[in-house]
Parts: C-alpha cells; structure tokens; sequence
C-alpha cells in the first residue's frame, strides 16, 4: 500500500491529471487497499429511504464515516443498524465519484453493545432526575408580556438569525440582550454556564431567557447535557425556554428548563405574542372612548340619584326634627295646662270653704302664691321650648352644612369629569394633536423608527392622510 502511494506521488509530480483521472485512481486505490474491512462504532443519522437502502453514519468520539447497506444486503441481515447502537461492520470502501466522497458498503452487521454516548446519556439522566432537577414542581412560570429577554447562544450561529426573525415581529419595546457563548465543543459547557449566570446577575435583569442552537448530531449537542449547563439552569432564578436542536432531539437542558421549544424559532414565538396577537386584544380607540362615555353618563347618573337621595334624606330629616318639635311643644302646652288646672282645682274648693267665713287676707294670699307657682311655671315650660327650639336650629345648621359639603362634591364631581373629558382621545386631536402610524401599522413613537421614502399614515379627528418620509432632522441631543 505504501509503494502504492509513493508510486502517486511520484506520477503526479511528472503527469497533469485531470479530476476524473485523479478520483479514478484514488478509488481504485482505496476500493482494492479496503476490500475486505471491519469497523465498530455507533450508529448515527440513520434514514431508510422507500427505496429500501440504509444511509448512516459510523461515528465514535472522534471522526465520523458515511455508511450505505444497499437494498440487497439489507434483506439478508439478522442485525438491522438502530440509532445510537454500537455495531462491528463489514464491508468494503467505495468512492462516489460525482462527488469525490467515499463511503462504507456494509454488508454484515453484528450488535457490539448499546452506545457509549447513549448510555451515558441514560446515566447522567437518572442521576439529574433523581436530585430533583427535572421535577415540574421547580419550573417556573413564564411572564405574560415580558419586556427584556436575554438570550444565550452564538452570534455567528443560523439559530440567532432565526431568533431574530421572530422577535422582529414582537412588540417594539422589547429589550434584547445577547450573552454571547461558544455552543458546541469541550470549551462550551462552561461558556453557556457563565452566560447564564451573567444575564441572572445583572441590575436589569431579563424577565426570561432563550438558550438556543440549532440542529446537530448527538455529538454536537453534547455539551448541552453537561452537568454545569444543567445545574446552571436549574439555579437561574429567571424563567429559561430551550430551543435545541429539531424537534426530534433532545438534551438533559431540555428537561431541566422550565419551557422546551422545538426550534430556536419556536422558542422565540413562545416567549412574548406578537404585535398582531397584541393590536387584536387591545380595545379601538372608538371603542375606548365608547366606554369613556359610557362610564361618564353612569357617574352623572350616579351622581345624580345620590343628589336626590341627600336631599330627600335631608328633607325627611327637617320634616321629622320640626314635627318633633311641634309634637314636645304641644305636650308641654297641654301638660301646663293640666297643672294649672290641677293647681286652680283647690284653690277654688278652698275658696269655697272660705268664702262663708270670709277670710279674705288668706284667700289673697293663696292667690298670690298660686299666681306664683303659675308664673313659675310658664317660665320653666318657655325656658324648656327655648331649649328645643334650639336643638332643632342646631340640627338644621348641620343639615345646612351636609347640603353645602354635598355641593362642594358635586363641583369637585364636575371639575373630574371635566378633566376626564379633557383626556379623551378625540378631545387630543381636537386640539390639534395627531397619531402616526407605520406602513405595518404599528404606532410610531419615535424618529429611530422611519426611514427615508418610508410611507407613513397620519390620522386625524375626521380622517387620515398618507404620507412618504422625504427628509429625517434628528435633534441634537
């Protein structure tokens, strides 16, 4: 084989071969040096194809060589190739000249055990499972509408392009911040690790985290089963969402983050609705100054029935304090009564038992004592009148004050509408005021937003212009 080579390598430097020339003897070097092989490794990226052949790939820690079990053969094995099992192959090389590629021709197959990377799979998973890194009663909730997302993958990686995509389509104040991080290779598992622990650590701090990649084979998204990448996860006190690999793949992060997307796209979509989800849930301005209206009739209607409640509360009150009143005046008018009957009844019987006797000075005297008494008395019942017409004055002083404060509330009441009237939408345009919007729609807020020859909408009270940006003046800060 080696006089082989030299024999090449000495052709080449006396003979110009062409690339057909040059395939045809590298394949027929390599088809007569490997006829007859064996190889063991683990099998990877296996498809079976209607046409009954099986293209994979025999891979250990290392490299990587195609496989093919043609039709034929593969009726006649006893030991079909599975995904992740470790296989010794038999065969041949072969060189596919369109392509300049070569391949293994496998036509025997023996089991050599379950794969390394398999198992070690399995292993670590029971072992993270049963610290309790993958219980759902840890995962966290996402946040409805978050406003900062921070996001952990490789900037040069077709994953963070996709990524970018579809926040794209997110509402425009969403703050993104990228950790940048190597994410594949024996150096990435402590890279992710300290981007992770770098976005939790900040003062703003994201409201959740995307740790994204895109596909690959078992090798290369090995380093998302490292136990630092996990425990990483595990101790981030932010939301974290995985989109790792397809759909069909699936790494320890996966389940240890408290949301698994199928693709880094996916992720992104999961992560905060889009403005449209967003414009549909929001109320039109109509139907915003609608319900304005609608709340302000049912406070003046409120208002109103209150007003009227006070004032019949206040008049049921004076009336029933004046009957009072009237009701005690009369008691004490007729209870003086009686007892100046009551008083002039002896008199009278004395005078009567006198009057034969004609005691003259004693009769004046208990006249004069008993217009005494009378005197006495109707001073005592005047002082007690004095005393309730007081008590209702005083009441009548504090229903005055209620209605006055009750007056006050109204103005107050009126002033607030005033100004709540003052804040609808329509009373802004009113005023001169307008709303811009862009060619997609989206409420434009500010000058880093347009561009020249963007086309822009400008709505006014009655109507709405269309416009195209000829110029930008951006004011010096």
């Amino acid at each position: 084989m080696r006089d082989t080579i030299s024999n090449v390598s000495q052709a080449s430097a006396t003979h110009l071969f062409s690339v057909t020339e040059l395939t045809a003897r590298i394949k027929q070097m390599l088809e007569q040096g490997f006829a007859g092989i064996q190889v063991t490794g683990e099998v990877s990226r296996l498809t079976r194809p209607a046409s009954g052949h099986l293209y994979f790939t025999i891979k250990d820690a290392h490299a990587a060589i195609s496989a093919v079990v043609w039709r034929s053969a593969a009726l006649r094995l006893k030991n079909i190739p599975e995904e992740g099992g470790e296989f010794i192959f038999t065969g041949h090389l072969s060189v596919y000249e369109p392509r300049g590629s070569y391949q293994l021709v496998v036509t025997r197959v023996e089991v050599a055990g379950a794969g390394k990377l398999a198992a070690e799979f399995e292993r670590r998973k029971q072992v993270y499972a049963t610290r309790g890194w993958f219980d759902p009663e840890r995962k966290q909730a996402l946040p409805r509408l978050p406003s900062h997302i921070g996001i952990v993958t490789s900037p040069t990686a077709a994953a963070f392009e996709d990524l970018k995509k579809v926040l794209a389509t997110r509402p425009a104040w969403l703050e993104l911040t990228l950790a940048p991080a190597l994410v594949q290779g024996s150096s990435a598992p402590t890279a992710i690790a300290t981007a992770i622990q770098k976005l939790s650590a900040m003062n703003h701090a994201p409201d959740l985290l995307l740790l994204v990649r895109g596909g690959g084979s078992i090798e290369d998204l090995w380093c998302f089963n490292d136990e630092r990448v996990v425990k990483a996860i595990v101790d981030c006190p932010i939301p974290v969402i995985t989109g790792v690999g397809h759909e069909i793949d699936t790494t320890l992060a996966d389940l240890a983050a408290d949301v698994r997307a199928a693709t880094p796209s996916n992720a992104a979509e999961i992560c905060c609705p889009s403005r449209k989800d967003l414009r549909e849930r929001l109320p039109r301005l109509g139907s915003l100054a609608q319900l304005i209206n609608r709340h302000l009739r049912q406070l003046s209607h409120s208002l109103a029935n209150e007003t009227q409640r006070q004032q019949h509360l206040w008049q049921r009150q004076h009336d029933a304090r004046h009957h009072q009143s009237q009701q005690m005046q009369t008691r004490l008018t007729h209870a003086a009564r009686i007892s100046s009957n009551q008083l002039r009844t002896p008199l009278r019987n004395l005078e009567k038992r006198l009057t034969p006797l004609q005691p003259g000075a004693q009769l004046q005297q208990q006249r004069w004592h008993a217009s005494d008494k009378k005197h006495l008395l109707i001073q005592a019942l005047q002082y007690q009148i004095q005393n309730q017409r007081g008590h209702l004055e005083r009441v009548t002083q504090t229903l005055y004050n209620q209605a006055q404060r009750l007056q006050r509330q109204r103005h107050t009441f009126a002033l607030l509408a005033g100004k709540l009237a003052e804040l609808n939408p329509e009373k802004v345009l009113d005023r001169g005021y307008s709303l811009n919007f862009a060619a997609d729609g989206s409420l434009i807020t500010s000058l880093s937003q347009l561009a020249k020859g963007d086309n822009m909408q400008v709505r006014f009270r009655d109507g709405h212009a269309d416009t195209r940006i000829e110029s930008i003046h951006k004011e010096k800060p």
